[in-house]
């Protein structure tokens, strides 16, 4: 067959298919199979989206990533047992670009009025002059998870502001999602907890990790006379001002029964009380290490531990996987308002709507709703708290043979910027952030991969990106002040 023939046989058998998917648009069933066409709509939306990729400069992105880890002086990031970034920091590069701010990526306010976080931003000058910790809580979904986002941005406020530690932690976990972070005494507590799978609470006072754990009890033990010892190590595979506290806090509530703890600065005794308890150890000296033992009753609740310095900053990374942030609606309202009061909180970050973004719906003002109900709660706890609510990322699925950007994403957004108005609080577009539709898929081309193959997750290193451009956007917001 010459080759002008072979090119129109497959010319008519492209034709035939393309034809056959006008004719079947649902596929065509055969017995136990149902056979897909390709359709010239598939073809224009392939190349659309083609196009959206190639307009994201992935070059510039990664150059972002090496310039946002210098600025961080990330050489104590370890990954896989080297150190990485390490020459970066070391060789002088830098790349020559600029986290440039303007009004997408900038923080946005309703009706213009940009002096609703100005309480926050004062807080933070004063911070080291006062000798008090401006504690700022993110608490997000699963995008958040491992620290990501949270660990970048605490560090660099930290490095301005001062301050140090990881800040608000679990009581304890069974896996560490913190790299920097090893627990020990899990296996000498009972879990439980608001979200997933495992034992539910026999009251409503959660954690703000919507969690609470009590000790386990051994052959031996009587309900009243319980015991364990817990540990806390910090190591150098995080960020610098990650790998040490001054002041250990933890945070618990003995309802029934009396308290003994016991560190290596002495021992403390508790009378029974219903109230929410903060024990603070100074450590004296910049610490890696605390270890607490304790004695007491079987329904005395421990929520976690705050590992913090004495002044400076303190960021708190709250993870909570698979929520659409309406869970906090079922913690006791009180309760949650005290711990927020009670840990000095002057900024809420709340990142949600990874979890909301696939009930494809075509209103999403029940969404919008729960998060005024959120959102007023919050800032019914003290004066002059302030939130900002991040919106929900790009994230991508198949359709049709093709990734993109899942089509609900602008009516989540809506939702969010809506709620936000309705409050008096800052928003801050992370979907424009990233680029906008289709940006996802740019992001996990990189390389390395900004984004995971999951086209849901920004990476460690994506996460670095995300991090400096809202640190930057607060800086922004800072200088006008």
């Amino acid at each position: 067959m010459s080759p002008w023939k072979l090119m129109l046989f497959l010319l008519s058998c492209l034709g035939a298919f393309l034809l056959l998917g006008q004719v079947f648009p649902a596929g065509l069933k055969i017995g136990d199979y149902n056979i897909r066409f390709f359709k010239v709509k598939n073809l224009i939306e392939q190349a659309v989206t083609n196009k959206e990729i190639r307009a994201i400069d992935k070059s510039g992105l990664i150059q972002l990533q090496q310039k946002a880890a210098i600025l961080a002086e990330e050489d104590t990031l370890i990954s896989g047992g080297k150190k990485i970034d390490e020459d970066l920091s070391n060789s002088g590069f830098r790349p020559n670009v600029e986290f440039h701010i303007d009004s997408a990526s900038g923080i946005q306010y309703p009706a213009g009025d940009s002096t609703i976080l100005n309480s926050f931003f004062q807080s933070l000058d004063s911070a080291r002059r006062k000798e008090e910790i401006v504690r700022i809580l993110h608490i997000g979904d699963s995008q958040i998870e491992g620290d990501r986002i949270s660990g970048y941005l605490r560090q660099r406020l930290q490095q301005q502001f001062g301050g140090c530690g990881p800040g608000l932690i679990p009581f304890s976990e069974e896996t560490v999602s913190r790299m920097y972070l090893r627990m020990d005494g899990y296996t000498q507590t009972k879990k439980f907890q608001l979200l997933g799978k495992g034992l539910r609470g026999e009251h409503t006072r959660y954690s703000l990790f919507h969690s609470y754990f009590r000790l386990k009890q051994d052959s031996g033990q009587s309900n009243s006379n319980l015991s364990g010892t817990f540990a806390y190590h910090l190591n150098n595979l995080g960020y610098r001002r990650n790998g040490y506290f001054e002041n250990a806090t933890l945070l618990l509530r003995n309802r029934d029964s009396r308290l003994e703890l016991n560190t290596s600065s002495g021992n403390r005794s508790f009378a029974p009380s219903d109230s929410l308890r903060f024990s603070t150890w100074n450590m004296g000296k910049p610490s890696r290490n605390f270890s607490v033992s304790m004695e007491t009753g079987a329904g005395t609740d421990f929520y976690g531990v705050c590992l913090d310095c004495k002044s400076g900053v303190a960021l708190d990374n709250i993870p909570l996987r698979g929520s659409s942030g309406l869970e906090l609606l079922k913690i006791n309202p009180k309760f949650l308002q005290e711990q927020i009061r009670r840990l000095n909180t002057r900024l809420i970050i709340l990142q949600f709507g990874v979890n909301v973004v696939p009930y494809d719906a075509s209103s999403y003002n029940w969404y919008e709703n729960n998060l005024v109900k959120i959102i007023s709660t919050i800032k019914s706890s003290a004066p002059g708290i302030q939130v900002l609510v991040i919106g929900v990322s790009d994230m991508a699925r198949k359709k049709n043979g093709i990734w993109g950007s899942f089509e609900t994403i602008p009516r989540v957004i809506s939702a969010q910027r809506n709620a936000c108005a309705r409050t008096n609080s800052a928003f801050w577009d992370m979907y424009q952030v990233m680029g906008g539709k289709n940006a996802i898929l740019a992001w996990s081309k990189t390389s390395p991969p900004l984004a995971g193959k999951d086209l849901i997750h920004l990476t460690p290193k994506g996460a670095q990106v995300v991090g400096e451009f809202l640190f930057q956007a607060i800086q922004k917001e800072i200088s006008k002040n």
